[in-house]
């Protein structure tokens, strides 16, 4: 019996001391940037991998380097806005292949899922022409205006498979008491996909806030630098000053950490396709 218990509990053990390992593997370029960032400039290359003095100035010194809260209120000018295009984008685009039935239906859906596949350095050049042309470069309007056109193949498959699961019933039962299709989107749908619309939510504010790609092609004023862009900053000519660069890195970290923790629960929820609901 004992043997038994012992045989069984062996795999739960190798995955679990593997699944640990992996966590520290993860987590030591982590602790490497916390511990940096508390260092002084002659300790930086130093052997010892923790401080021997913990410089806890660090971080009020990076903040004041560079101009942080320019950058952040940049950075939330350009997030807002992509995010709430983003989410509704993404669910209308989704609701429509989901509960509308059009000739050329499959056909459209899978080109969908076909760009997913398209590198975006492919776009890259052409985009920037198209925008320049409109003049929008040096503003925020190219890293905007895009959310609110479809939001995303990957964010339209994932609420897309979630609202399939949800039972037509509801559908036809509202349209029966006289809601109209929008009615039946905005009160029925969006608040039944609440999980996959907070995991696109977490994957676009991840994703804006540490872009350095889309700000470095089209933001050229300082001014108009995002946090992402603004760690640049701490790079000369000739030196880099890593205590600095750290500690603005942890700063800029801790909202996504923070956001990804809080919603975790809402996050592994809308990514599992078998969590809707069943009728």
């Amino acid at each position: 019996m004992n043997y038994s218990v012992k045989r069984w509990n062996l795999p739960r053990i190798v995955a679990f001391l593997l699944l640990l390992g992996g966590a520290c593997i993860v987590l030591v370029p982590l602790l490497w940037t916390v511990a940096v960032s508390l260092k002084t400039p002659a300790e930086v290359f130093k052997d010892n991998f923790f401080p021997k003095v913990w410089k806890w100035a660090n971080y009020a010194n990076a903040v004041q380097a560079i101009p942080f809260f320019t950058f952040l209120k940049n950075t939330l000018t350009i997030l807002i806005p992509v995010l709430i295009g983003t989410v509704f984008s993404s669910a209308v685009s989704a609701y429509g292949f989901a509960r509308f039935n059009f000739k050329g239906k499959r056909a459209l859906f899978l080109v969908l899922l076909a760009t997913m596949m398209l590198p975006s350095q492919v776009t890259m050049i052409p985009m920037f022409l198209m925008f320049k042309e409109l003049g929008w470069v040096d503003t925020f309007l190219p890293l905007i205006v895009p959310a609110f056109f479809g939001g995303g193949a990957f964010n339209i498959f994932l609420i897309r498979q979630f609202m399939r699961g949800i039972p037509k019933e509801l559908d036809e039962s509202a349209y029966v008491d006289g809601a109209s299709r929008m009615q039946i989107f905005l009160r029925i749908m969006l608040p039944l996909s609440k999980p996959p619309l907070i995991a696109v939510a977490i994957f676009t504010f991840m994703g804006v806030w540490n872009d350095f790609q889309g700000p470095l092609i089209y933001l050229n004023s300082n001014e108009h630098y995002t946090l992402a862009l603004g760690l640049s900053m701490f790079k000369g000519l000739y030196n880099v000053e890593w205590n600095m660069l750290m500690a603005a890195t942890i700063l800029i970290m801790l909202p996504v950490l923070i956001t990804f923790f809080i919603a975790q629960k809402y996050f592994i929820e809308g990514i599992s396709i078998s969590s809707a609901v069943k009728g």
